[in-house]
């Protein structure tokens, strides 16, 4: 440590002296390299973030859910959030597994394949403003007055 300290003080403190303002440009050099990497890094953060969100209300997804550890939640409780003036937009979204298999014909042995799937019950007045990519959209070629 003792070498280090009079290894400083022969070249560095001497340098100092000779060239200030050399001294002072390199210092100044190295604390805007550092600021203009911090601010690359801030302003890369912002747009992955705000990009992220934008991905999330496109699809749907909601910023916050609220999930029950066992069983559904109660009723009162999307009452008590909907009317919530901090609440921007709340819908109760059902969800649960289920397994389809195919109906074989009366009296066949054979077992059909199990598939399982995931049922989705949502409100269908709130869905167009919570989750528009969920909202069912007729064909360009249907007739929608038929």
């Amino acid at each position: 440590m003792l070498a280090m300290l009079a290894l400083l003080r022969t070249f560095s403190w001497q340098d100092l002296r000779h060239h200030p303002w050399r001294s002072a440009a390199a210092v100044a050099a190295v604390m805007l390299g550092v600021a203009l990497a911090f601010a690359v890094h801030v302003i890369n953060a912002s747009a992955l973030d705000e990009f992220s969100q934008a991905v999330r209300a496109v699809n749907g997804q909601p910023d916050l859910e609220l999930r029950a550890m066992q069983g559904s939640l109660p009723e009162a409780l999307y009452e008590r959030l909907a009317t919530d003036p901090q609440v921007a937009r709340a819908s109760p979204l059902l969800e649960l597994a289920a397994v389809a298999q195919a109906d074989t014909a009366a009296g066949a042995n054979d077992q059909s394949p199990r598939t399982p799937i995931r049922v989705l019950g949502a409100d269908a007045l709130l869905l167009p403003t919570m989750a528009p990519a969920l909202v069912p959209r007729p064909w360009d070629s249907a007739d929608r007055f038929a």
